[in-house]
């Protein structure tokens, strides 16, 4: 198995793994604690995508994706995808701080906001999968099909949903 897989494999179940522990813990009602928990699985995984690409070897990984792709403005639109990541996993995570340090209205507005920024970078993500030019060697688990990424976008998509429901 190759060696970026792995890496790429054991940060997101480690994510997963920590999330889990710390919501397993609360003394929320199942359905705040199973809304609370993608929350925060969702933002730590932006989080964590958007900061590994800063480094070896998903850094130059990334580059390539985005000067394959053809986007306009590579060096603009990789520093655009990194910060995104990172900005949209934040408020994710900002939004778990509601009744504490923010109100309901302010959470509410923060959680849309960084929807819509994941389904926007996520977008774009499945167009550059979708890209003739872009070899599956440089894309999440070395797969062409936008797999990964449209769990993503469904996940921000179907929490959304979810929380427009309460």
């Amino acid at each position: 198995m190759n060696q970026q897989i792995i890496l790429e494999a054991t940060m997101i179940g480690t994510m997963f793994l920590v999330t889990a522990g710390y919501f397993l813990r609360s003394k929320e009602s199942a359905s705040n604690k199973a809304k609370n928990f993608v929350t925060a699985l969702l933002g730590g995984f932006m989080v964590m995508g958007g900061t590994a690409k800063f480094f070896l070897p998903f850094a130059d990984i990334f580059a390539a994706q985005i000067e394959l792709s053809g986007l306009p403005f590579p060096a603009l639109s990789k520093f655009a995808g990194q910060m995104g990541e990172i900005l949209a996993g934040s408020l994710y995570l900002l939004v778990l701080t509601e009744g504490k340090l923010i109100s309901s209205k302010v959470a509410s507005v923060i959680f849309n906001i960084a929807t819509l920024l994941t389904v926007v970078i996520m977008s774009v993500a499945v167009y550059v999968h979708l890209s003739p030019n872009v070899p599956a060697e440089v894309l999440p688990f070395q797969s062409k099909p936008p797999v990964l990424t449209l769990i993503v976008m469904f996940v921000a998509l179907g929490l959304w949903l979810s929380k427009k429901k309460v």
